[in-house]
């Protein structure tokens, strides 16, 4: 049934310039990571070949300022339905109002990548440096409305962005009023190659143990009934850009950039909505890249997370080569180690991955 509704889906969009002449449809940014992955003896799938992560993304243009997005997944070789579906409208404040504000948010509604933290934008294997994720690894997708707004304040050392959503917070499956909230405010300095932001994400009370849509080292520390989740994050990026301009929408990996270093910290906590039953934990991660020329590059990462003194870590190194453009070969080992107690042992988990990557 998810095959049929996913090709359903596809043959919709593609038949959208058929229906409007007006228009524009395209590809861009769907991606797919094939080859071999080693995560060891205790892992489910120790040594095997797979697809981790295939995606098709179909976006059109309707208009000068409304643009219609449906992502399909079709991770493992498996139609796993869509996790895009959602229209953005540009310049909807001053067309509505018919004025020329320099408030005028860009609105997303319907379902998308919660924008919480820096990671999210390229946690996958094949916009990602690394195969491996942090272990926190904070992302979400949810159903709700997002403003954002680009260049807030004028004539500062420099721009400023924030974005606000109100989102189910429990995925799709909303099944109260209680709706989560998620506030993020950027800083990109303009006479240095510096980046700052600061999200704040909180569920409210949910009244069923459906874990939270935005995931934080998996919703380790989601219990069972009602429940809530609060979590903060700073991140913090240095470029060394060589005196050429970073494009954040390629970052960190399709960057111009000679080399890309940021660091992440958080902290958070779960809890049960009737109960004095809470879980805090804090994390942290620092990445970097550095392309050693115009085809090679190499990649590290070194994160954890602490729960109440129970600390997963995760040390990953690798590197890749650049077979054209879009196409990368890439490598990397991950060393994982767990708190090594009587309820929460060793595991031997590590993991080896080389894998072929494109994106169009």
């Amino acid at each position: 049934m998810k095959t049929l509704l996913c090709a359903i889906a596809l043959l919709g969009m593609l038949a959208l310039p058929m229906i409007a002449e007006d228009v524009k449809l395209d590809f861009a940014g769907s991606r797919l990571a094939a080859g071999y992955i080693d995560n060891g003896k205790g892992a489910a799938n120790p040594g095997t070949f797979a697809v981790p992560d295939a995606k098709v993304k179909v976006t059109a243009k309707v208009d000068a300022d409304t643009t219609a997005v449906i992502r399909l997944n079709y991770d493992n070789g498996v139609a796993n339905g869509a996790d895009f579906a959602y229209i953005k409208m540009d310049n909807f404040i001053n067309k509505l109002a018919n004025t020329n504000s320099p408030v005028n948010p860009e609105i997303t509604v319907g379902k998308f990548k919660t924008p919480f933290g820096e990671e999210t934008q390229s946690n996958n294997p094949v916009e990602g440096a690394l195969v491996s994720n942090s272990q926190a690894n904070p992302t979400g997708n949810d159903a709700g409305i997002l403003f954002k707004q680009d260049d807030l304040v004028k004539n500062l050392p420099m721009m400023l962005c924030a974005s606000f959503a109100l989102l189910n917070g429990n995925g799709a499956a909303d099944n109260n009023n209680t709706k989560a909230h998620m506030e993020k405010v950027s800083a990109t300095f303009k006479d240095m190659p510096l980046y700052i932001s600061l999200s704040n994400y909180g569920t409210g009370h949910n009244g069923t143990a459906v874990a939270p849509a935005l995931s934080i080292d998996g919703n380790r520390a989601v219990g069972a009934g009602t429940w809530y989740s609060k979590v903060v994050e700073l991140d913090v990026r240095y470029d060394m850009t060589e005196g050429k301009a970073f494009d954040p929408t390629k970052a960190p990996l399709f960057s111009d950039a000679k080399g890309v270093f940021r660091l992440a910290i958080g902290q958070g906590v779960t809890g049960q909505a009737t109960t004095a039953a809470r879980t805090e934990y804090n994390y942290v991660a620092l990445d970097g890249i550095y392309n050693v020329d115009g085809k090679w590059y190499a990649a590290f990462r070194y994160s954890y997370v602490d729960y109440d003194g129970d600390k997963f870590t995760r040390i990953s190194i690798g590197g890749g080569h650049k077979m054209s453009e879009n196409t990368i070969l890439k490598a990397e080992y991950t060393q994982n180690s767990e708190p090594d107690t009587t309820t929460i042992p060793e595991v031997d988990n590590n993991q080896v991955s080389i894998l072929w990557t494109t994106k169009w």
